[in-house]
């Protein structure tokens, strides 16, 4: 029969990789959703600054 404490430590191993394997997956994940949330957001961002800079430039050019 094999050594249980070797097989102990291989189970452990392969569970730590695993979690490992997991979390980055998760991770990666978690960033693209923060990166589109971001771009979202921008972009709603960029719209109003650009309405508000076309409104300042109509009013400059009305005096």
């Amino acid at each position: 029969m094999g050594n249980p404490i070797a097989f102990g430590w291989f189970g452990v191993w392969a569970s730590f990789s695993m979690l490992i394997y997991i979390g980055l997956i998760v991770l990666v994940v978690y960033l693209m959703v923060s990166t589109l949330r971001f771009f979202k957001h921008k972009t709603q961002n960029d719209r109003e600054l650009l309405q508000k800079l076309d409104e300042l430039i109509r009013l400059k050019s009305q005096k």
